[in-house]
């Protein structure tokens, strides 16, 4: 799971509370805590001042609680918690998967489950609203069916009244709940 990861594992900017316009940068990497800041000033003796730059480790950035509460004062207290969380090593695997692979995991849900997923997260919620994505989970639910009638399941019997089509479907439903 470790090899999903890219480099960089989250990246915020923003700018620092009033009376500040201070512009400050937040990367999390997957051994180092950046924090970028630029001190914006319309006063002539700081025009002059360079970017700062405070590189820490995952375990220096867990002990110092004064850069804790520096990167709380900026971006908040949420993005402390979900930084100090990365540190101790809780990533969110499932978003950084490749998208392919997501379809295919999404491929098997049914689309209140995939309507549901799609507003957990903005990845998701972006992934879900695209015209490729539908054509794909389309192509690959169309792929298993035609593969369920070439094998000749009892589900791709034809079903000619009402009365087959309800023991169908209470046969599909039993399938389903018995696979987990």
């Amino acid at each position: 799971m470790a090899s999903l990861l890219q480099d960089i594992l989250y990246e915020v900017q923003g700018q620092a509370p009033a009376p500040n316009k201070d512009f400050h940068h937040l990367i999390i990497t997957k051994t180092q805590v950046i924090l970028r800041s630029w001190k914006i000033s319309v006063r002539a003796e700081h025009r002059k001042v360079l970017p700062r730059e405070v590189k820490k480790t995952h375990s220096e950035f867990l002990e110092d609680s004064g850069f804790q509460k520096q990167v709380q004062r900026i971006f908040g207290k949420d993005t402390v918690e979900y930084v100090l969380s990365m540190c101790r090593g809780n990533c969110d695997f499932i978003v950084r998967l490749p998208d392919d692979l997501k379809i295919r995991i999404l491929s098997f849900l049914d689309t209140n489950d995939i309507k549901n997923t799609s507003e957990t997260c903005r990845a998701f919620q972006k992934l879900c609203s695209t015209e490729e994505f539908w054509e794909k989970i389309k192509a690959r639910q169309e792929k298993r069916m035609s593969t369920v009638s070439r094998l000749g399941f009892p589900g791709s019997l034809k079903i000619r009244n009402t009365k087959q089509m309800s023991e169908h479907l209470a046969w599909m439903q039993r399938r389903r709940s018995t696979l987990f």
